[in-house]
């Protein structure tokens, strides 16, 4: 049907927007389970290796956010004389291996050119509402292999207490 094929566009239309800062911003894949106790949220974030790149916060009593950014890291490819570079985070270009003194003359090593640019990189931001209230003081939280794993523990149900008349 007509609404069946435009969900199916919408599922494989580009997730990646510009932010205002001029650097590609995404929404990373999440998978979402409910247990009896806890909502359990996991997202690939490939290549994020330092945890301070990203952030989690709760907006108010049953939305949390996810956000932060991933830089391009490329280790271990050689430039047109075959020396070994390594780019970190968009720095320049910087020298592995061989100590030779580079002439003043020379010009600056270039990053290499892209033919395809398909991982995702820069800011990404993600957020959840819960369908009941969640305790928010014992959420937890890792980053393991490019997955975050959040732990997201339902408030307990106050049972109800029967009061005597003295």
């Amino acid at each position: 049907t007509d609404i069946l094929r435009m969900l199916d566009a919408f599922e494989t239309m580009p997730s990646t927007t510009s932010s205002p800062s001029g650097r590609r911003a995404f929404s990373p894949n999440f998978d979402v389970h409910e247990t009896e106790h806890e909502y359990v949220l996991e997202g690939e974030l490939p290549g994020l290796s330092d945890k301070k790149n990203v952030s989690i916060e709760f907006t108010d009593d049953r939305t949390i956010l996810v956000h932060g950014k991933i830089e391009r890291s490329m280790k271990g490819w050689s430039d047109e004389q075959g020396n070994i570079q390594s780019i970190e985070a968009g720095e320049e270009p910087k020298k592995l291996e061989g100590k030779e003194e580079e002439k003043k003359e020379e010009k600056k090593q270039k990053s290499p050119k892209f033919w395809v640019s398909e991982r995702s990189v820069g800011e990404f931001s993600r957020s959840f509402s819960f369908p009941t209230q969640v305790d928010v003081d014992r959420v937890k939280a890792g980053l393991d292999n490019g997955i975050l794993k959040l732990v997201v523990p339902k408030l307990e149900k106050k049972a109800g207490r029967k009061i005597e008349v003295a």
